[in-house]
Parts: structure tokens; sequence; C-alpha cells
């Protein structure tokens, strides 16, 4: 029942069919008001699990160094651009992002300062969350119930960002949003070695891309990564899309279609081409075709019967073939009869069982 609730909104999301020839006439703006009539609804912490305060990053008062993007691929200028915007922001008006800051139940009277973005100590470790939602939907507050029983069951704090979603904000602004919010956490106090990432679908996407963009900058360790049901190649073709459309509430929208999501949010609007394929291939886009070597220990959570299974089932055998002599740093859990982020169908059993399993897995970092 809530596969069906959650594939029905899914489908009403997508607009009427667009041909190829009339790619010029779409509109960014219908498209985005659509995706935010069926988004996902706010999800509550439960008092016994904890509690969360809004807060907010001035992207103007974390220095990024673009020369640090130099070698990026198609990303660089794009990334450059959105550096040099941000900077050209004066004024009460400037971009901010937004966050939710969870704390644990067992947190909560330790210290008066629990809410404040920065280490309770030198040694406190810390979730940077990520949500799913196929970069044009979800935000931190429809996934507060994924949170907060992930942090309770960690029991670390965990920021939850507002990035910004497409096609309004196309790639690789979610990607730029989530360096400026670890650049941020880190200006705050918090060590890259005591920062935990974590996301879902295309969360986990942006998980493994921030990774690789912050390995690219220099920054090479990091105390782990939680990956739910990721969404690892953007131009997927593997059996599983096909073979397990029956059972998951994701929808296939053929690659060649104006209104495919993977384009929607790399380049809405631009025509189908082999030059866009080669581009939505790349690493920082699709993770699936980066270098794993010496990558932080990771915990991967998926279901059987996802559509995105055997592009995560590849990912992981990636992951222990770049790293033949720690294999014990990767584990993957695969749930039966599982769908895609069934996470968030909180309170069944084998979502529960999994939220132990990760808590177990951080605390063990």
């Amino acid at each position: 029942i809530h596969r069906d609730v959650i594939s029905k909104a899914v489908k009403q999301s997508t607009l009427d069919s667009l041909s190829e020839q009339e790619i010029d006439s779409m509109d960014v703006e219908e498209i985005a008001a659509n995706n935010l009539k069926y988004d996902l609804p706010v999800s509550e912490i439960p008092s016994t699990m904890g509690s969360f305060e809004r807060g907010a990053i001035d992207v103007s008062a974390v220095p990024i160094d673009t020369q640090l993007f130099v070698g990026t691929g198609p990303t660089e200028k794009r990334l450059v651009g959105l550096v040099e915007n941000d900077r050209g922001e004066r004024g009460p008006g400037r971009r901010q992002i937004g966050f939710d800051l969870i704390v644990p139940t067992a947190l909560l009277d330790t210290s008066p300062s629990v809410f404040d973005c920065q280490p309770l100590d030198s040694s406190e470790h810390i979730i940077l969350y990520l949500h799913g939602g196929g970069y044009t939907i979800g935000s931190a507050a429809s996934h507060r119930g994924l949170t907060g029983r992930l942090a309770f069951q960690a029991n670390l704090r965990c920021v939850a960002i507002d990035y910004r979603l497409a096609p309004l904000h196309p790639y690789p602004a979610q990607l730029h949003d989530a360096y400026i919010a670890f650049q941020y956490l880190v200006q705050q106090g918090f060590e890259p070695q005591n920062i935990v990432l974590a996301g879902d679908s295309a969360g986990g996407n942006l998980v493994l891309a921030l990774t690789m963009l912050l390995r690219h900058t220099g920054v090479r360790r990091l105390r782990g990564l939680l990956l739910i049901s990721p969404w690892v190649d953007l131009i997927s073709e593997r059996p599983s899309v096909v073979e397990n459309e029956r059972f998951d509430y994701l929808v296939n929208v053929p690659l060649e279609s104006p209104l495919n999501r993977s384009r929607i949010y790399y380049a809405p609007g631009r025509p189908y081409s082999r030059e866009l394929v080669d581009e939505m291939a790349h690493p920082l886009v699709s993770p699936i075709n980066g270098d794993f070597r010496d990558f932080p220990p990771t915990l991967i959570q998926a279901g059987d019967k996802e559509m995105l299974a055997d592009d995560i089932d590849e990912v992981y055998h990636k992951l222990l073939a770049d790293n033949p002599d720690r294999h014990e740093s990767f584990i993957y859990e695969c749930y039966a009869d599982m769908i895609h982020v069934f996470h968030q169908f909180l309170d069944l059993p084998p979502a529960q069982k999994a939220y132990i399993s990760a808590g177990k897995f951080i605390k063990g970092l």
C-alpha cells in the first residue's frame, strides 16, 4: 500500500510526454512547480528519539578555492561559475543553505550548546546527511523520520541540508551545496576524519560524488559513508531497471526522453546526443565510473526488489576490486523483498533492522 501511494505520486508528478523535437518548449518552472505539488511530505522525529532545530549556512562566509576544481572535467566550469555567482551576492538577500540539526535524546541534556553547530568536544563525530528525491523533490523535512532514527541509533548529531533542486538549479548546484556544507562543518571545528557522509537515493549519489570531489581537492580522510539505495549510475541500462519495475515505485523514463530524471537533473532542455551521455558518465555525475581506491569505510543498504539493484551490486563489487586488502571495510546489506529506500517506511521490521545496523556501523567507525 505504501509503495502504491508513492508510485502514484511519482507518476502524477511526471508531466505529459514531451518529444525531443519539442524540447525547446520545455518550461523548467512548470516542471519545478509540478514537482513541488507532489513533493514528499514532512516526516516527524519521535520525541523518544530526539529533536531538531533549523539553521542556515551563509555561503558567503565559507571561502571556496576554485583552483581546487581544476581537472574535474565538465564539472569544473560549472562549479567555478556557481562559486562566482555566490561571491557576487551582497546584502541581506545573499544565499543561504538551510539545514536541520538533529540531536538524539541521549545528547539533549549534555550541553547548553547542543543545538549549536560546533563540536561539543574535539573528538566528536557528526553525520552530514544528503536527502534523496531524484534531485527534484525532497528536503531535510521530508527525511526527519529517517535522520532522526539514524541519529538515535548512531548516538550522533546529524546535519541534514536543503540543497538546491533541479530543474531550476541543475547539476552541479547540489554538489556545490554539499561541498559548502562539508567545508562549513570543518570551519565550525569538526575534523574531516570525524565526519560521516550519509544519503539515500540521489543523496547516495551525492555522497559518492562529494567524496570523489573532496579527494580531488586533497581531503582524503573521512570517517565513513552510509549509502541507502544509492543512485550510482544516471545512464543505467542494467536488467534490474526493467525486471524490478513491477515491484518498485520508481518510474523508468527512457534516457532518450527530455523528461528523463537524469537529464532533468544534469541538463534540462538540452537535446539528446552522444556528447551528453558521455558527460553524464563522468564519475562526479555517475560515481559508478569512478576510482574507489582508498575509499572510506562504507555501508551500503538496499533492497533486492528495487530497480537500482544491479547498479548497487556493481558499485559494491567495484569497491572490493579497488581495495583488495580492505574488504572488511565495505559492507553490503541487501534486504530480501525490499524496494527503493524502504527505510522511509519507518515501521517496517526490515527498516527498523536497517537503522539498528547502520547505527552499529557508524558507532564502530
